[in-house]
């Protein structure tokens, strides 16, 4: 009996595994949540406000429809699981009013996560939503890939936002194609030495932020923008700063359109090595152009903060030079046509290349005296010749910081440290033989 019982339980432990959770259709909460526990394929066949968060941890697929919850709260945390939204819309921090059967963009300034994912892996297929009053997508580890379209804050009737967070990582592996971020706040936050890359494989990645920064590399973060131009060139724009480089890096390949108000900077660098690595914070690769939109021009610019002892960048094309105690670029126009680069010494002759006008450098602002910068490894300082003052002998010494010790003091300084040891010799001599005769 007990064979036939063990026999039961082995054959029916195969056969479980393998029997596929059937997908089911939901229309309100409690559905909703039954499914979620179940795993398999979700559909949503209407809108479902809810009431408390979710949890996922195990392998699911929720397809259509709206999620949407009021209140500062985490509308779906998933902490494990394979999970897919595919052309899912999640409302959080949602004020819970509809216009003519629409969904407008309508959150409440400073409430509510959309998703936070802390493991496991997460893709976006199709027109995935996130809309938040505080953050739309949190990854503290785990995968994420796909291209979700994020925005964050409060809606302005001017298609712009006020508050909120579009993106915040804060570790995991995140790859993604056709983001879009538009938000308040800061749009995308690279925090503790996380990464992300940016492609360009499914359509155009555009990052807008209205108050603060497009992209802020933080220390030991990395920042890929990869921008095949299969659709444009990537748009990213910050009212504060398009990236500003906090002790992170940032890698660009290909023709990027990097914008700010007439205030901000089109690259802000704060630290100058990632803190990290102790690396390089700017890395243009050899394929890499500017591009700006027409009439933008003057806030296409870097500024480094002139706090900064040390400034490590990397430009495979030779664009950056030290020139006149400013981090001088020089970079190309015209975003709207693109030919495939060849290795040239010339700048004039890489955007000729790239059928791309040659618009000159752009200047940053002075860097303080001394200041050492490193471009592809050679170190430059700035205003070298008076960070190191030259002593000549035939000449007066005028650096109060260097003392010279005249030739009679030095004389007499070896006088008394022989006469010093002589006594010692002495001393010692003395000490033994009383030591003898006793």
């Amino acid at each position: 009996m007990k064979k036939i019982l063990i026999i039961s339980l082995f054959v029916l432990g195969l056969i479980i595994p393998n029997i596929n959770v059937k997908a089911v259709d939901v229309s309100n909460e409690e559905e909703l949540r039954a499914a979620i526990e179940q795993g398999g394929d979700i559909t949503l066949t209407g809108d479902i406000e809810i009431k408390e968060s979710l949890v996922i941890d195990k392998d699911v697929n929720i397809s259509g429809g709206y999620i949407l919850m009021q209140g500062d709260n985490t509308l779906i945390t998933v902490n494990s699981g394979n999970v897919t939204f595919i052309g899912v819309n999640l409302y959080a921090g949602w004020n819970g009013e509809y216009y003519d059967g629409a969904y407008p963009d309508n959150m409440v300034k400073g409430q509510g996560k959309a998703l936070v994912v802390n493991g496991g892996t997460v893709n976006f297929i199709g027109t995935s939503q996130l809309f938040a009053g505080n953050v739309g997508l949190e990854v503290n580890d785990g995968i994420v890939t796909g291209g979700p379209r994020i925005k964050a804050g409060e809606y302005n009737d001017n298609d712009t936002f006020s508050g909120g967070k579009g993106m915040i990582v804060n570790g995991g592996n995140i790859d993604l194609d056709y983001l879009y971020i538009s938000s308040g706040e800061t749009a995308l936050t690279l925090n503790k030495g996380s990464n992300i890359t940016l492609n360009n494989e499914n359509g155009t990645n555009e990052i807008y932020s209205y108050e603060g920064n497009g992209i802020e590399v933080n220390d030991g973060s990395l920042v890929n923008i990869i921008s095949p131009p299969i659709y444009s060139s990537p748009i990213i724009f910050g009212s504060q700063n398009a990236i500003y480089l906090n002790g992170g890096t940032a890698n660009l390949s290909e023709l990027v359109d990097l914008s700010s108000s007439s205030a901000g900077y089109g690259i802000y660098i704060n630290k100058g090595i990632n803190t990290s690595t102790k690396g390089d914070v700017l890395n243009l690769k050899n394929d890499f152009v500017f591009g700006y939109e027409e009439g933008t021009t003057p806030n296409f610019s870097i500024y480094v903060n002139p706090d900064i002892t040390e400034l490590k960048v990397t430009d495979e094309k030779g664009f950056l030079e030290l020139l006149n105690n400013k981090l001088n670029l020089g970079f190309c126009s015209n975003t709207n046509v693109w030919v495939e680069s060849q290795t040239e010494e010339e700048r004039k002759a890489i955007c000729t290349n790239l059928n791309s006008n040659y618009d000159g450098p752009i200047e940053s602002n002075e860097l303080k005296s001394c200041t050492v910068v490193y471009i592809n490894g050679n170190k430059n300082v700035v205003d070298e010749e008076n960070c190191n003052v030259q002593i000549d002998n035939n000449e007066e010494n005028n650096n109060p910081q260097v003392v010279e010790v005249p030739s009679t003091s030095a004389y007499a300084s070896i006088i008394i440290a022989t006469l010093g040891i002589i006594c010692v010799i002495v001393s010692v001599f003395v000490m033994r033989k009383m030591t003898n005769k006793a």
